[in-house]
């Protein structure tokens, strides 16, 4: 997972102004559906859905949890077209939802986010970053309206 991190990190030190190299990396917990929905309502579980499961969630960042974060992020054997890879760690549509996560990381880690309004200001670079990534690599976005949930996400 080191090299997995250190690679995508680099992607987004070229891909950005962030500087990236030397970065600590954050955990990073593969969980299933209904693990990453009960770690995203906790705190708040009468709001969770009834069936256990919010299909909109696929990893969420925590910057308070361990020493350098925590990514909580869908494993990859419950993402789409995991079952074409030999390791699903190789699909780029789980590499993806890491790399938006690490976004996250390196604004918290580089001091962005305190220039932002809220914290969800945030969301559009990773969203855009995650479809610039996926171009590179000729995939199919998941997201076609990309810049449209960027944009709602992203409101404080």
């Amino acid at each position: 997972m080191d090299a997995l991190i250190d690679l995508l990190l680099d992607w987004i030190g070229d891909n950005s102004a962030y500087r990236t190299s030397n970065l600590p990396h954050p955990d990073v917990i593969e969980l299933s559906p209904q693990q990453l929905t009960r770690e995203f309502y906790s705190g708040v579980a009468h709001l969770m859905p009834d069936s256990g499961i919010d299909e909109r969630l696929n990893a969420l960042y925590a910057a308070g949890d361990g020493p350098h974060g925590t990514v909580y992020i869908l494993a990859p054997k419950a993402v789409a077209d995991a079952g074409h890879f030999e390791d699903p760690h190789d699909n780029p549509l789980w590499r993806e939802i890491l790399l938006h996560e690490l976004v996250h990381h390196v604004q918290h880690m580089s001091g962005a986010v305190e220039g932002y309004a809220c914290v969800a200001m945030g969301e559009a670079e990773a969203y855009g970053l995650g479809g610039i990534y996926l171009r590179q690599r000729h995939v199919t976005d998941p997201l076609p309206n990309r810049n449209f949930w960027a944009a709602i996400y992203a409101r404080c």
